[in-house]
C-alpha cells in the first residue's frame, strides 16, 4: 500500500493544455468517421452531464410554482 501511494505521488500530472494538445494529435491521426464517433460520444455525454441536472432544476421548478 505504501508503495502504491509513493509512486502516484511521483508520478507527473499532465496540466490541461497538455492534455487538449495530445486531444488535438489524437484527433489530426484519426479517420473521419473515427474522429465523428468521437465527438458524438463527448457530445452525449456533455448532455448526459448538463441536461440530466437542468432537467430536475426545472422539474423542481415547475413543481414549486404550481404549488404556491
Amino acid at each position: 500500500m505504501e508503495k502504491y501511494i509513493a509512486l502516484n505521488l511521483k508520478k507527473k500530472r499532465a496540466t490541461l493544455s497538455e492534455r487538449f494538445r495530445n486531444f488535438a494529435g489524437k484527433m489530426e491521426h484519426l479517420s473521419p468517421e473515427a474522429c465523428f464517433e468521437m465527438l458524438t460520444v463527448i457530445m452525449y455525454r456533455m448532455i448526459l452531464f448538463l441536461g440530466i441536472p437542468y432537467f430536475i432544476y426545472v422539474l423542481f421548478s415547475f413543481i414549486r410554482m404550481t404549488a404556491g
